[in-house]
């Protein structure tokens, strides 16, 4: 059936037409203000009759053609050009999703190219035979704005915003990531006095001349208030432990004394500059006794950047100069020790979330009803920094934190890795707790290695996680409040089991998609193969088998064993089928699955909310 514009609804739209031409032709200077309001006005205006009208053709399932859908199209893409976002901010976000009465959320990634197909899965699937009718929020689809490169999942521009949106305004939810990566602002570098090592007291004074410099201006400030600062040391030329020690410790008396600073708040660091692996290891040891015994207030490290943190651009915290074991290691003499370690670079937090602010609130006013952000290469005490302002930037809207599983995360005092991953997980998801963030995001970052979330047994070395695993961190989750989403390769059977989980969502581009040859801007990117593009089956058959894992545990809470059973074995069938290729008979079986999917859907419904007959629709 094809949907025409009501004649209210034409009347209207010749009418935006007219006025926007007449504002477009106006030479009336004087009153420039006051008609780029109305320009602007009239372009919301056309933005919500745009709206309404897929909304209306969406619920009679009508399709979108004819020339007055075409021009109000037209008339909406070049008001999302003008205003630079979508009318107004979306009144609801992800946050508001409720997956356990709905299902878990899907989304799946592209750059708009497959936006009608994602779309039309998400509309058909079972839930929406059940439901007939429901607004995105209860569809619980996402498009996902991000291109497909060779490197993974990038950002997208002002061009796949305009396109997402037009094709899932009204209709499913909108989502992007903004960066997997963080680009890091560091503070001025901390400030050093090179200290000589010769005789002692020419040493000491030497080091007096240069610190007095140094912290005048943070002594004697406008306002009289001293700033705090910590001055590092750093020795030039070879010299013992002990006659180190005797420098440094005249240099504290001296900081005590208040004879060239404010002893309240100006205090002596050491710098050290230490080579790879064990040696290196073991001469910031020695710099940690010596900054101990000498009572410094901290030590600044200073190395040679390892080959696979260059690959990485950077890693988070020392992990730039030492391996894993290594940095553990370290950091745990140093806490022995009472003796806080970094990096010579410090990282600015406050600029940094400023950076991320920038694509989230880009995310937000086009309309999206989440954006994701990555917090690597931080450590897990900068993460705490830019997460607090962040959600405090983005309260009434949902504004996901990543936690990348194939990439090593620090605090003050462990590493964590794949190892220790769960561990890892549960102080993160506390840092997440205590600035209550409500959905977070789990998945893997280096997509060119092939690492999956989930393994498919337990000697797989390509997947990170066992279902049991998933299953304990979703569950501490739920306890703290923090709606999971995962992601990283799931496949098609494994959205089954995710589903079984009860996750509040996932993200499942891979196996929803199709290899096809590279064309248009992606052409660009000398390294990619072949191209990901989502196509309307396998968006369907993800979102089938997602639903029905969620609605074997429903029926099974319900006591409907039989009817569960009864649906988990048309899924074996069905996977079956789809492992062997079978397209027939997959086929086949996946019109059984469907219609017992819808039938357990209705079950669902009338047991988890007795006594009515809302299926979800919301207003």
């Amino acid at each position: 059936m094809i949907a025409l514009l009501t004649s209210k609804e034409t009347r209207e739209l010749a009418r935006l037409e007219k006025e926007l031409q007449t504002l477009a032709i106006s030479k009336e200077r004087h009153s420039i203000v006051q008609e780029n309001r109305r320009y602007f006005r009239t372009s919301r205006n056309v933005l919500h009759l745009y709206e309404d009208m897929v909304k209306r053709c969406s619920r009679k399932r009508t399709l979108l053609k004819g020339e007055d859908y075409r021009k109000l199209r037209d008339l909406a893409g070049k008001a999302i050009d003008q205003l630079g976002s979508q009318g107004e901010p979306c009144p609801i976000s992800l946050k508001d999703y409720d997956h356990r009465r709905y299902g878990p959320f899907l989304g799946v990634s592209d750059e708009g190219s497959a936006a009608p197909n994602i779309r039309e899965a998400a509309l058909t699937s079972p839930k929406m035979l059940a439901m007939n009718h429901a607004d995105p929020i209860v569809v619980g689809v996402s498009h996902d704005a991000e291109r497909l490169a060779a490197v993974g999942e990038v950002a997208v521009g002002h061009e796949e915003y305009r396109k997402i949106r037009l094709e899932c305004i009204g209709r499913i939810l909108t989502s992007t990531n903004v960066g997997t990566r963080l680009n890091l602002r560091y503070y001025k570098r901390r400030p050093v006095i090179d200290i000589p090592l010769r005789a002692l007291a020419e040493s000491v004074a030497s080091a007096k001349l240069q610190a007095r410099a140094v912290l005048e201006p943070f002594w004697h400030t406008p306002d009289r208030i001293p700033r705090p600062i910590t001055v590092f040391a750093h020795f030039v030329g070879s010299g013992s432990f002990k006659h180190r020690l005797k420098i440094l410790r005249a240099l504290v008396d001296a900081f005590t004394e208040g004879d060239i600073c404010d002893p309240s708040c100006h205090k002596l660091g050491l710098l050290v500059f230490v080579g790879r692996g064990k040696r290196g290891l073991q001469k910031a040891m020695r710099a940690i006794d010596l900054a101990s015994s000498a009572r410094l207030a901290e030590i600044a490290i200073k190395g040679i950047v390892l080959g696979s943190a260059e690959d990485m651009i950077s890693m988070p915290g020392l992990l730039n100069y030492f391996n894993p074991e290594h940095t553990s290691e370290l950091l745990r003499y140093a806490a022995r020790k009472g003796m806080p370690i970094s990096p010579r670079n410090t990282v600015d937090p406050d600029t940094v979330a400023r950076n991320v602010w920038n694509g989230l609130c880009t995310a937000r006013n086009m309309g999206l009803e989440l954006g994701k952000y990555g917090l690597f290469p931080l450590t897990l005490t900068e993460s705490d920094q830019v997460m607090g302002k962040i959600q405090n930037w983005f309260s009434s809207w949902t504004a996901a934190p990543a936690f990348y599983l194939d990439l090593p995360a620090v605090d003050s005092t462990t590493v964590y890795t794949e190892a220790n991953i769960e561990e890892g997980m549960d102080r993160w998801l506390r840092i997440v707790f205590r600035h209550r963030i409500p959905v977070v995001l789990i998945d893997t970052a280096d997509k060119d290695k092939g690492r999956r979330l989930l393994k498919n047994n337990p000697a797989d070395s390509v997947g990170i996680l066992l279902l049991k695993q998933i299953a304990r961190i979703n569950a501490q989750a739920n306890k703290l409040g923090i709606r999971i989403l995962w992601a990283g390769g799931i496949t098609v059977p494994q959205a089954f089991e995710m589903g079984k989980l009860g996750v509040f969502g996932v993200y499942a581009t891979s196996a929803a998609a199709i290899s096809k040859p590279v064309s248009g801007e992606y052409e660009r990117d000398v390294m990619l193969a072949r191209e990901k593009e989502p196509t309307f089956h396998g968006v369907y058959r993800v979102k089938l088998l997602l639903e029905a894992g969620f609605l074997v545990k429903r029926l099974k809470e319900y006591g409907l064993d039989d009817d569960a059973d009864c649906l988990s074995r048309k899924v074996d069938l069905y996977l079956k089928a789809f492992r062997k290729h079978e397209y027939g008979k997959m086929k086949k079986e996946q019109r059984a699955l469907v219609l017992l999917t819808t039938k357990a859907w209705k079950s669902h419904f009338r047991h988890s909310s007795p006594g009515t007959n809302d299926l979800g629709h919301m207003s």
